[in-house]
């Protein structure tokens, strides 16, 4: 497997970035961490995404950088607290899907940010010993038609 490159988000240029297909292996991997995500298993979405992440080549492949951040994000934030590296990563992963229209790939884009957007007002408001239990309510899902 060829390791690509990770580009930085300034080196994007979001009018070339494209839907593209999926091979049979990618899509079943894509499905499955959709699933892990909604079930609430971050970090586990997070490593089947990394698979798909470094197989492609496409620009597009940013894409996957961006849920991957927020999985990491949503990870430190329920199964592993760190608020700080929370805040890093839903900021990053804004940062990331900002490029990307409404639906990408099946998956509700908006909704995604709305929920990192209010994970990180959120995380910015709490003290560091409450944060669990004031965040609960804000557990994310993955919509994908």
């Amino acid at each position: 497997m060829k390791l690509v490159r990770k580009k930085r988000v300034a080196e994007v240029d979001a009018s070339t970035l494209r839907e593209f297909e999926l091979t049979v292996d990618q899509r079943r991997i894509f499905a499955k961490g959709i699933e892990l995500f909604n079930r609430g298993k971050f970090w586990e979405a997070h490593e089947a995404w990394e698979h798909i992440w470094r197989e492609r080549e496409e620009e597009s492949r940013i894409f996957f950088q961006g849920i991957i951040q927020a999985a990491a994000a949503f990870h430190l934030v329920f199964e592993n607290p760190r608020p700080a590296g929370a805040r890093n990563n839903c900021a990053k992963a804004l940062t990331i899907l900002e490029l990307f229209p409404t639906r990408f790939l099946g998956i509700d884009v908006d909704e995604l940010k709305e929920n990192l957007k209010a994970m990180l007002k959120e995380l910015r408001r709490v003290d560091r010993s409450k944060t669990s239990d004031a965040l609960k309510g804000l557990t994310p899902r993955m919509s994908a038609r």
